[in-house]
């Protein structure tokens, strides 16, 4: 089993043809995974003749073959509320480690039940490795340090983006699950559009109004930052978010008929993406706001996470984070927030080709 390496299951599609181009660029020979021996063999050949096996959610004995083979797994199969749960079981039956890119409130709550069969199988299991998670997750572990006691952690997300087509589907996926938000030190049902405030964002993107909705760090923050409260928001113009605040309860409402599979049959099949020069202007910036005691004395503090490819980055971190859980003096075990998983500062860095850059502000 010593020639057991990093295998991209999904290694066709949009995000993971994105990791196994970052894996390939750090010197790395991923196993190449998914269901089209064709599509595999093409993207075999684009990067020098890389291995591959053929595997496929439905056909669990597939998976567990391809888990076999693996020291770590990384998954870039969505909608993974749909079709994550059997590659993570099958990881922890063979003793691979486990990330994936993620942002599914309700398969991360899944996937942490799973915390005690990853320990007593020696392995890490990290959902939510990606841009959407991980940079904040990592930004608020960063903030949080030295504060003895935490009030509250927003986390404020200001995005011009382009989405792929797998995005797309997950979106509608999720306008019709269940919602948590973390408030008073537990987890609550919050449905999207719940909190609104306004919010003057630094580096010129000036004032805009912020919507809550249910993101994945309301469940992995609270796991390493002792915070009575988590909200996540997105900051939209003002009238962008009046609107979607007002038909919120529509969508939702809709999202739960077979109009969504309406929606959902119009996107296809397709795994097409935004193009290169078209990711490259994708700007973005994470506000993270703290209220807490720290060494006596009550602060509010912030940080700001800004950079530009969202694509590129959950690539770039999820390709380095797989190289790290390769590597034999990886030790940590358990189902794991990117922050638990690997350094703060190091996943940040991770990105910086990507111009991501983040401060303390006044």
């Amino acid at each position: 089993m010593t020639d057991r390496g990093i295998t991209v299951f999904g290694a066709t599609g949009y995000t993971g043809r994105l990791v196994v181009k970052e894996l390939v660029a750090r010197g790395a020979r991923p196993l190449l995974a998914g269901r089209n021996p064709q599509k595999l063999a093409s993207l075999a050949r684009e990067h020098g003749g890389l291995a591959t096996f053929v595997a496929d959610v439905a056909q669990q004995e597939s998976l567990a073959a391809m888990a076999e083979k693996s020291r770590v797994i990384v998954n870039c199969v969505g909608p993974f509320v749909d079709l994550g749960q059997p590659v993570v079981e099958a990881a922890v039956g063979a003793g691979a480690h486990y990330l994936d890119t993620t942002g599914e409130q309700p398969f991360i709550r899944a996937v942490q039940g799973l915390d005690t069969k990853a320990r007593e199988a020696r392995v890490a299991v990290v959902p939510a490795h990606a841009f959407e998670i991980a940079l904040a997750d990592c930004g608020a572990a960063i903030l949080a340090r030295g504060y003895s006691d935490i009030a509250s952690l927003d986390v404020i997300y200001a995005t011009r983006f382009h989405a792929s087509q797998g995005t797309k589907r997950t979106v509608l996926r999720m306008l019709g699950a269940e919602g948590f938000g973390y408030e008073e030190g537990r987890l609550v049902s919050q449905p999207p559009a719940r909190y609104r405030r306004s919010v003057e964002l630094p580096e010129g993107w000036g004032a805009m109004e912020a919507l809550s909705f249910p993101s994945a760090e309301i469940l992995t923050i609270p796991r390493h930052v002792r915070t009575r409260a988590v909200r996540v928001y997105l900051a939209l113009p003002g009238m962008a978010a009046r609107g979607i605040a007002w038909s919120m309860p529509l969508v939702r409402v809709l999202a739960k008929t077979p109009l969504v599979r309406v929606a959902e049959r119009a996107l296809g099949t397709d795994t097409s993406g935004p193009e290169p020069g078209v990711r490259a202007q994708d700007r973005f910036l994470i506000l993270l706001e703290i209220r807490g005691v720290r060494r006596g004395q009550a602060l509010r503090e912030a940080l700001a996470i800004s950079g530009r490819d969202p694509y590129g980055i959950t690539a770039a971190v999820a390709a380095q984070g797989a190289l790290r859980m390769l590597a034999d003096d990886y030790d940590r075990r358990g189902v794991l927030a990117p922050a638990q998983a690997f350094e703060p500062e190091a996943v940040l860095s991770d990105a910086k080709a990507f111009d991501v850059a983040w401060k303390k502000l006044a």
